[in-house]
């Protein structure tokens, strides 16, 4: 499923360390706009989620976004433009849901 660099295990660990909260990972599948992610804070799962573990760190996965996740990888990048978090998704690469009429 999915996998997180070092890095922003640490960041995210910090983060929900402070409020003894986890991490809910979820996907928008949004038509030509694509695969759009988003990341909050939560208390606890939700009956049916998935929670993987990283180290302290947990991640609440609800079974829609599960099959989108699959390869997916989160990394915290730093750099000139600012930081944040990074989903990379190998098997989103170049692919448009709407049958190749986008643009």
């Amino acid at each position: 499923m999915l996998t997180m660099t070092d890095r922003a295990v640490s960041v995210l660990s910090t983060l929900c360390a402070e409020e003894a909260l986890g991490l809910r990972i979820s996907v928008n599948n949004s038509g030509c706009s694509g695969i759009q992610y988003g990341m909050s804070l939560e208390e606890q799962p939700t009956q049916g989620d998935e929670v993987l573990t990283f180290g302290d760190l947990k991640v609440y996965v609800d079974a829609p976004s599960a099959m989108w996740l699959t390869g997916v990888n989160v990394d915290y990048v730093e750099g000139e433009e600012g930081a944040g978090f990074q989903f990379d998704n190998p098997a989103a690469a170049g692919k448009c849901s709407c049958s190749g009429k986008c643009g």
